[in-house]
């Protein structure tokens, strides 16, 4: 019996060292392929996600994305932002302008374009090109097959007023709302005047917004006071956004306001955008008193109506 599993064992290990020695090894290999790179939301001045988020006054422009490979890899990524490149298909044309780069690890990111010289009387943009170096012909592009870009307006904002028949005597604060689109922050002012001979009396007419960001409103109030009635007068609003560079002519003066102004015009070198309103005057009705004071005034009246009789008695 011995002899037999004696036997049975040196035959089993006789076909494995067979078989072991029949089988061919693949050396092992691994590769690893980038096929594409994406780009996640990130913050931006407009205070919604952007695929490019910008930031930024008049001396910079912060460029900033999130930009990873997938599948992951520790490739590291080249940045490079132009300003204002006209063609966003054709990268080559945007040799040469005004630019930030980065190389680095994958993730969230950014550059800086020191003094960017912003076209005031056009829509801006930042056009960005995101590669491997290691393989460059990974790079991004949008379903359009271009490279992606963002565009914004360095100064642009809205003005909003109404006239109205005010009655003689009174003072009301008329709102004039501005509304900012502009990238970069900044105050607004607005002067109400109104023709040297109106019937209308301004206090508090020159006013300066409060520093709006991108969307945000602030109204300002100049008061009026209609001095006699004498029917309808021009009221005449001169608005302008402090980040304006200076003007020598009326044709340095962009087109920033979205609508409603009616003149435009280069005032102590600066950029003023004119609207215009009608202001009527009225005697004060009756019926524009409540109740209470319709009962003070006939009471006074009655006062006076018995002044005057007892006073014309003790004269008899």
């Amino acid at each position: 019996m011995k002899k037999i599993i004696l036997f049975a064992i040196t035959l089993f290990l006789y076909i494995l060292h067979n078989s072991c020695a029949q089988i061919s090894l693949i050396p092992g290999s691994a590769s690893f392929t980038v096929s594409s790179i994406v780009l996640s939301p990130v913050d931006d001045y407009t205070g919604n996600k952007q695929y490019i988020g910008l930031f930024g006054d008049k001396t910079r422009i912060d460029v900033f994305w999130y930009a990873n490979y997938y599948p992951e890899s520790l490739d590291p990524i080249n940045v490079t932002c132009w300003l204002n490149c006209k063609n966003n298909t054709d990268i080559t044309q945007c040799y040469g302008l005004q630019n930030c780069s980065y190389q680095g690890r994958t993730g969230p990111a950014s550059c800086t374009i020191f003094n960017p010289k912003y076209n005031y009387f056009s829509i801006n943009n930042i056009t960005c090109k995101f590669f491997n170096p290691n393989y460059p012909n990974i790079e991004y592009r949008t379903l359009e097959g271009t490279y992606p870009q963002r565009v914004f307006y360095p100064v642009r904002y809205t003005v909003s007023v109404s006239g109205g028949t005010y009655s003689v005597g009174r003072t009301i604060s008329l709102p004039i709302n501005f509304v900012s689109y502009s990238f970069l922050n900044g105050n607004y002012t607005g002067l109400a005047y109104t023709q040297p001979t109106s019937f209308i009396s301004i206090d508090n007419s020159y006013n300066t917004t409060s520093i709006l960001k991108y969307s945000q409103i602030d109204t300002v109030y100049p008061k009026i006071t209609v001095i006699y009635a004498s029917g309808k007068t021009t009221l005449y609003i001169n608005t302008t956004a402090n980040e304006l560079p200076s003007c020598n002519s009326i044709d340095d003066c962009p087109n920033i306001v979205t609508q409603g102004y009616q003149l435009k015009a280069c005032i102590q070198n600066k950029c003023q955008y004119i609207f215009t309103t009608e202001i009527g005057s009225a005697y004060l009705s009756l019926p524009e008193y409540g109740t209470k004071e319709l009962v003070i005034i006939l009471f006074v009246a009655l006062l006076l109506f018995l002044g005057i009789l007892k006073l014309e008695n003790s004269q008899k």
